[in-house]
């Protein structure tokens, strides 16, 4: 099914911004915007800055299960959320018409992702038990390969040349495992044993560990940050090779035992990481926003409080909403900014919830809940350049990051 609301800006940063990174954006890429259709879903170039339709409708499926951009920003990739039938939607962004559907029969909703600019892998499954990769091919929209595997798949991102899953073991918290596959259908696997990740909800102490995850698209590396404790490994994507890092004593106080991590490549050697622990029946932790510096594998706190982040170019963004029991209200940061040094760059929306929603070049797109605004901003000084009021749920927009 469709993802939730709140959920959208972790689907924008963990289904989009992760594909983006494996091969540079043309500054041409559109931006795409979905409306309910009424018995299915619209979508529609706009305009970047006014976000007005700039086509005609494409009709697609209601309900998706899973969207993601192709490496160079031109084409889209849209399954179905229905349980009965296995479908896949391609999109030409660049001469907006539909490539057709690729029918794979009866296999449930299906997990997308791109491994090269004419190809997706199909993940079938619900994310545990018996699932196979399907390797599709877009022109023909003829599956060409098959492979199986097992394991809890806690995230998905793309990596030069290709996709990656990360699996935990089942049922227990164990040792990370990443999943590549190839656009020639072919597929290895890279232990990272010293990052715990997974759950074990059955037993009386339950945990669930989901590391956060950060791609280097130009020195081909991916960087896995611990959900608890101060470590990060280092994977060399061509060899395989796993290097594990210790995060110097410039780390934050109070809140490091983290059980969800979010972890982005910001640049210039650097990993911006934030995240949360949920606790049963207690407001969530903040782990706030900080960044890493791969030179001397330091780490200092930008801001205590956020749980979620967004990175555009240089600028890290970062927000989240603390919500308490016993009638007390809920503690909101409004957006805030950060420049390429780590120093607070802008704040908007203060106390207010929001949520980014993407960016492309200069501009960002955010949310306010209360006035149901989208807020299109420019990141050089964070002044509002342009407002969309919407309805009650929050937009579904395709911004891809540059």
């Amino acid at each position: 099914m469709r993802p939730a609301a709140p959920a959208l800006a972790l689907l924008m940063s963990t289904l989009v911004a992760p594909a983006a990174t494996a091969q540079e954006r043309p500054a041409e890429a559109p931006l795409v915007r979905m409306r309910d259709g009424h018995g299915s879903d619209l979508l529609f170039r706009v305009h970047p800055r006014t976000l007005r339709p700039m086509s005609a409708p494409i009709r697609t499926f209601r309900s998706g299960a899973w969207l993601a951009l192709s490496p160079e920003g031109r084409m889209l990739a849209y399954s179905d959320g229905s349980r009965a039938r296995s479908r896949i939607h391609f999109v030409d962004l660049a001469r907006w018409r539909s490539l057709g559907v690729a029918r794979l029969g009866r296999r449930g909703p299906l997990g997308v992702g791109w491994v090269g600019p004419g190809r997706v892998v199909a993940i079938t499954g619900q994310g545990f038990g018996r699932q196979r990769l399907l390797w599709v091919d877009v022109a023909t929209r003829n599956v060409v390969a098959r492979r199986g595997f097992s394991g809890r798949l806690i995230n998905t991102f793309g990596v030069p040349g290709g996709f990656a899953l990360a699996l935990a073991p089942e049922g227990r918290i164990g040792p990370l495992r990443l999943l590549l596959a190839d656009a020639d259908g072919g597929a290895r696997t890279v232990k990272v044993d010293g990052i715990p990740a997974g759950g074990n909800e059955a037993e009386d102490d339950a945990r669930y560990l989901t590391p956060g995850i950060a791609v280097d698209p130009e020195g081909g590396r991916v960087f896995v940050v611990a959900a608890r404790g101060l470590l990060v490994a280092e994977v060399a994507l061509t060899s395989g090779e796993v290097t594990y890092h210790s995060l110097g004593a410039g780390a934050a106080k109070g809140n490091v035992d983290v059980w969800w991590r979010q972890a982005i490549w910001a640049g210039d050697g650097r990993i911006a990481v934030s995240g949360e622990r949920v606790r049963p029946g207690r407001s969530p932790l903040p782990f706030g926003v900080s960044l890493i510096d791969t030179a001397d594998w330091s780490i200092r706190t930008l801001d205590p409080r956020p749980s979620v982040m967004h990175v555009a170019g240089d600028t890290v963004l970062a927000y989240g909403t603390r919500w308490f029991s016993g009638g007390r209200r809920p503690e909101s940061t409004g957006l805030l900014a950060f420049d390429g040094d780590g120093r607070r760059a802008f704040v908007r929306f203060r106390g207010q919830d929001i949520a980014t929603l993407g960016s492309r070049g200069r501009l960002l797109y955010a949310w306010v809940r209360r006035t149901r605004t989208l807020h299109v901003i420019d990141l050089r000084d964070g002044r509002t350049v342009n407002e969309v009021h919407t309805s009650r749920r929050i937009p579904f927009l395709l911004a891809p990051a540059p």
